[in-house]
């Protein structure tokens, strides 16, 4: 028998304790699924030995298990993440294409998420991020068994901006819609300002991109306290803007690399990654299951690593460096240090 998905140890372990019982949150584990935006499979240097940026992450595959051969269920992001959240493939739940700006729908509303399994069981449930499965009515994450939500509505390259310096690296180019798409030479974004929800009510608009991952460090940690003290079990889905382009430059210096952009932009979300590790250690190490994946490989040029590939065909393809991510689990107590799967595995 192989090593089971992550998702599938998140089923198995809602199953063993007891979910059928009062919600009483006595000895329930929390769960953290963190989902990074194109990040490429060799963008770890637990994955890639000249990946030199992302030392919190590469502490977090030494204490617990690193899967090797890990597939997000597509190339694109709104059919990944609609797979990660229900364990149901596009073709089943009905999600083969990214959602629009204009998009009226989302996620079929008979799709049963994660969040709203948990929330039944009496976990408190956030969403901090990206969503990308509907903007409109019902399909708002608030509506598909998130307590909590704070983030945008779809991708950060899908309305604009008056944020400097992210309009670069220009790749892959955006989709021309005519000369109405361009604003002051803003060559990436629409005519819509891109929002910033807090629940339902639009708390900035246009974004400010540059303290975009500050902010939702900060309201990560803010949820996870908040649910340690109300003694309820917590569920956290915390889905990145990184790596997704166009890319800014963090307010750190870059390190060292020889990366740009690209090399700032991973150290920052491997920062990122490492303050929520913290702050969840420290309301009890043992107590969570911290999950950590991409949605699909970064795309062509744009400086990521996706050994094996050739570096001609990711994000968008259905060759390997399109689907192949990288994968953590981090459970102390419960999953052993040092573990690699080399199981073929998806969500």
């Amino acid at each position: 028998m192989g090593t089971p998905s992550p998702r599938a140890v998140l089923v198995l372990a809602v199953a063993l304790l007891g979910f059928s019982a009062p919600w009483a949150a006595y000895g329930r584990p929390n769960f953290i699924v963190i989902l990074a935006d194109d990040v490429g499979w060799g963008d770890l240097g637990a994955n890639w030995a000249e990946t030199k940026e992302t030392p919190h992450l590469d502490e977090l595959a030494a204490e617990g298990m690193r899967f090797v051969d890990f597939h997000s269920a597509a190339s694109t992001c709104s059919p990944s993440r609609a797979s990660l959240l229900t364990g149901r493939l596009g073709a089943r739940n009905g999600v083969t294409h990214n959602f629009a700006i204009t998009s009226v729908g989302g996620l079929p509303l008979n799709e049963t998420t994660l969040a709203e399994v948990l929330r039944e069981a009496g976990y408190s449930t956030g969403a901090i991020g990206k969503w990308h499965l509907g903007h409109h009515g019902h399909h708002h994450p608030s509506f598909r068994g998130f307590n909590y939500f704070f983030g945008i509505p779809y991708s950060h390259d899908m309305g604009c901006t008056d944020t400097p310096g992210y309009n670069l690296p220009p790749c892959p180019p955006c989709p021309r819609l005519g000369a109405a798409a361009r604003i002051g030479g803003k060559d990436c974004y629409t005519e819509v300002a891109l929002p910033l929800f807090e629940n339902v009510t639009i708390v900035q608009q246009p974004v400010n991109l540059s303290s975009l991952a500050t902010r939702y460090a900060e309201e990560a940690a803010r949820f996870i306290r908040g649910a340690s003290d109300s003694g309820r079990p917590f569920f956290l889905y915390l889905a990145l803007a990184h790596m997704h382009v166009p890319l800014g430059v963090p307010p750190p210096p870059p390190p060292a690399s020889g990366r740009g952009i690209y090399g700032a932009s991973l150290s920052e979300m491997d920062a990122l990654v490492g303050r929520i590790k913290q702050v969840a250690d420290s309301h009890g190490k043992g107590n969570t299951l911290l999950w950590f994946t991409g949605t699909a490989g970064n795309p062509t040029g744009c400086g990521g690593s996706t050994p094996g590939n050739g570096g001609s065909s990711a994000k968008r393809t259905t060759w390997e460096g399109g689907h192949r991510v990288p994968a953590l689990a981090y459970w102390p107590g419960h999953i052993p240090a040092r573990q690699t799967s080399h199981a073929l595995l998806s969500p």
